[in-house]
């Protein structure tokens, strides 16, 4: 009887044993079906991450690039920036101010009564 319980005995464990082996054999082939399925998936995801990133740092480029137009927007619309161009392009000069030219070789310079018509 002792032998037919040992005989016993070691076809459960060989049962146990095929039965352990079929389960990681189906955990195993679960385990690659899932990676198989999700790394491409995780892959892409990082891809658009990426992306993301870049089009966010391309949107505060932006922004700040708009800042920079519109104060020079309103720069260029104000009275000062008028006045400024109207001196350096036209020559104006306010009443009372004398105006100083560097003086230019070869270049011949208005008289000081051309430069009191000029400022009249």
């Amino acid at each position: 009887m002792s032998g037919k319980r040992s005989q016993k005995r070691v076809l459960e464990s060989k049962r146990r044993k095929k039965t352990w082996k079929k389960r990681l054999l189906v955990l195993g082939l679960v385990c690659a079906a899932l990676c198989i399925f999700l790394v491409p998936t995780q892959f892409k995801i990082w891809k658009l991450e990426g992306q993301l990133k870049d089009y966010r740092r391309q949107a505060d480029e932006l922004q700040t690039k708009k800042q920079t137009i519109l104060q020079e927007i309103e720069y260029y619309s104000s009275d000062a920036y008028v006045e400024e161009r109207a001196r350096q392009e036209l020559g104006l000069v306010k009443p009372g101010e004398v105006p100083i030219r560097r003086a230019v070789p070869g270049r011949v310079q208005p008289s000081p009564e051309e430069n009191q018509v000029l400022a009249d």
